[in-house]
């Protein structure tokens, strides 16, 4: 995966922590939630997951609860 690629996902995964809102069904958002928005975008082509988001990307998005 080039830099670049990374440096996209990373947006995305940030993208989605910040549009991220609270709901009865969804009060948090932990590492599987992300991942699975991030999926339901039709971008994960890498199939990256949690162990990824963790190695790869910055604060707060490598400390969402699991």
């Amino acid at each position: 995966m080039t830099n670049q690629r990374k440096a996209e996902i990373v947006n995305d995964l940030q993208e989605i922590y910040e549009n991220f809102e609270t709901s009865e069904q969804e009060p948090v958002l932990d590492m599987f939630a992300l991942i699975s928005k991030y999926n339901a975008t039709g971008k994960n082509v890498e199939l990256i997951g949690g162990d990824w988001v963790v190695e790869n990307c910055p604060e707060p998005l490598k400390s969402l609860p699991a």
